[in-house]
């Protein structure tokens, strides 16, 4: 199959206003996501709802990113660039409209999985053309620093953005802004994006449709079971249990189905890889450090900050964010080890976790988090940019578009979606565990504690937070510190028997 690339702009276009819009592009494509994570809390207070609701739309978004690169493929030997530009900035345009007016959650999340497979239509087209900027010869290596500061600089902008809006006016005015850039950006690939004809159509014809829905169907009931697990509690729910069992069912299907077809939609030997397999390994695991349920819990339940403040400490990932991206820039560009980014990276997450650890007091300040924060974002910089490039490494092209779309669904939804439930879950059931032991302590017919009354009963609560949150965090440091005596053990293990051949 072989896919054909032109530039996106007319000749007429000047440089000087080419880069600029091609920037305006990505980062819309990258931040305008259909539910924002700094006022999903506003949304749901609105609506009366579950915020559960919005986490479900959240990683929605994800799987049908994932889903939408599985199957992007096909439609990039079909349609023209400016046709999967426009149909890409068109559905988020319209799906952010839906989500905007809707108060219909399971409506809501379907828009945001549709927004997620269409975004990536746009997405790809805009990547390879940075792509070709940074490396005529098309090495990943060289864009992926720039992607990733784009996108976790500007996805963490627009939520604090948003959530101003939100706490200052309505959270309907978030959506306002984003359907006014994404006008603009409608407005510049009209005008601007050339629509070059292909030189050989191949008709969406055996196209596994099939496959796709299983795939769809398994990722979407898996999402409701993980995010609703606290909410129902978890096994003891019969929706969950049948909605985990129909997971596992369309799953096994779907992977049936590509074993037996001539042209699959997703090519399992990818599995037979080594780099891929283990790349998918570092972004599964990635979720247990990546949350920030005791970060956003914390601040929130004991701080007492408010959206926009809290939404504001995600900026502080920003300097970590940068000096990760120009690392990993230097690095692949001498060809050092990525082995030692993979390990510096889950250190970082580590030393995080650790000073937080010392740091869950009532005393702690918002320049406080500045340091932890700082190291977060470096992490995360780190295992995005080498498990990516680890897993996508020597690949073709069909195969790292598809091989991308696993490890999103891996990373950003399985890996991270399962690992936030699981969180939320102990920190509410550990919560209630710890109060109950503080409360048994207390003479509640003493004058004492009919004075203090509401006041007492708010600190009983504030250190049932800070202790479950102590306690989970210290069970994520020592699996961070296992897994990296595991990681630094293989690497020199590895580095001996290098030297041994040598």
């Amino acid at each position: 199959m072989e896919l054909e690339f032109y530039d996106l702009f007319h000749k007429w276009v000047p440089l000087y206003l080419r880069l600029p819009v091609l920037f305006l592009l990505f980062f819309a494509v990258l931040s305008a996501n259909g539910v924002y994570v700094g006022n999903s809390n506003e949304t749901a207070n609105d609506l009366g709802v579950y915020p559960e609701s919005f986490s479900e739309a959240y990683n929605a978004i994800y799987i049908g990113m994932g889903l939408g690169l599985i199957f992007h493929i096909r439609l990039k030997v079909r349609f023209t660039s400016k046709q999967l530009l426009l149909f890409g900035l068109s559905m988020q345009l319209l799906m952010n409209i839906v989500c905007a007016t809707t108060s219909n959650t399971p409506f809501f999340i379907a828009s945001c999985l549709i927004l997620g497979f269409a975004k990536i239509s746009a997405l790809v087209e805009v990547y390879v053309i940075w792509l070709f900027i940074w490396s005529k010869k098309f090495d990943t290596t060289k864009v992926y620093p720039f992607v990733y500061f784009t996108a976790l600089w500007g996805i963490n902008f627009v939520n604090w953005f948003l959530s101003m809006l939100a706490y200052n006016y309505n959270w309907r005015y978030a959506y306002i802004a984003i359907i006014i850039l994404l006008l603009l950006c409608l407005l510049c690939a009209i005008t601007l994006i050339e629509n070059h004809p292909l030189k050989k159509k191949i008709p969406l014809y055996q196209v596994d449709l099939l496959g796709l829905s299983l795939l769809a169907i398994s990722m979407v009931l898996l999402n409701y079971a993980v995010v609703n697990g606290r909410v129902e509690d978890w096994l003891s729910s019969k929706a969950i249990i049948l909605a985990l069992f129909l997971s596992l069912i369309s799953l096994l299907l779907f992977i049936k189905r590509q074993l037996a077809l001539k042209r699959p939609l997703l090519d399992l030997t990818l599995f037979k890889t080594a780099t891929f397999r283990e790349g998918l390994f570092y972004v599964f695991i990635l979720g247990i450090f990546l949350p920030g349920n005791f970060q956003a819990v914390f601040a929130g339940g004991i701080l007492k900050y408010n959206a926009p403040t809290n939404m504001e400490l995600s900026l502080y990932l920003l300097p970590g964010i940068l000096i990760g991206c120009g690392l990993c820039y230097f690095w692949y560009y001498y060809k050092l080890d990525a082995s030692i980014l993979i390990i510096g990276g889950f250190s970082a997450f580590v030393i995080y976790h650790i000073i937080m650890y010392y740091s869950f007091s009532v005393t702690f300040t918002k320049n406080d988090f500045i340091l932890p924060t700082t190291f977060k974002g470096f992490g995360i910089t780190l295992m995005y940019i080498a498990a990516g490039l680890l897993t996508t490494k020597n690949l073709s092209l069909d195969k790292v578009v598809s091989a991308s779309g696993v490890m999103i669904l891996v990373r950003s939804f399985i890996g991270s979606g399962f690992f936030t439930g699981l969180y939320s879950y102990l920190l509410y059931t550990q919560r209630i565990r710890h109060a109950d032991y503080l409360a048994t302590g207390i003479d509640s017919n003493s004058l004492f504690v009919r004075a203090a009354g509401k006041t007492l009963y708010q600190n009983i609560q504030e250190q049932a937070i800070l202790t479950a949150s102590k306690e989970i965090t210290g069970m994520i440091i020592i699996a961070g510190i296992f897994l990296l005596v595991c990681l630094l053990i293989r690497y020199f293990i590895k580095l001996i028997k290098g030297l041994l051949i040598a």
